[in-house]
């Protein structure tokens, strides 16, 4: 494959390696905690791929917090 991604399909319960989403690898039975077990090995052997990431905050529930409530009053001319 050339240059192709990898991500967690839970639907497979598994590892997927693919270029293009129509020629796709899968190993199952692979867990996301023994994911992140890989990544944080690599991420210690590699400490500047550690420096490359940014750390993204966890996103909760969209909220429609800051929205002004409409008025429901009506104008008279």
């Amino acid at each position: 494959m050339k240059d192709p991604s990898m991500y967690y399909c839970p639907e497979h319960n598994g590892l997927a390696i693919t270029a293009d989403y129509e020629d796709t690898v899968r190993f199952t039975g692979v867990s996301d905690e023994s994911i992140i077990k890989f990544v944080n090995g690599i991420i210690t052997h590699h400490p500047e791929l550690a420096a490359s990431f940014k750390e993204t905050p966890k996103v909760g529930k969209k909220t429609t917090g800051n929205k002004k409530p409409q008025s429901k009053t009506e104008s008279i001319n």
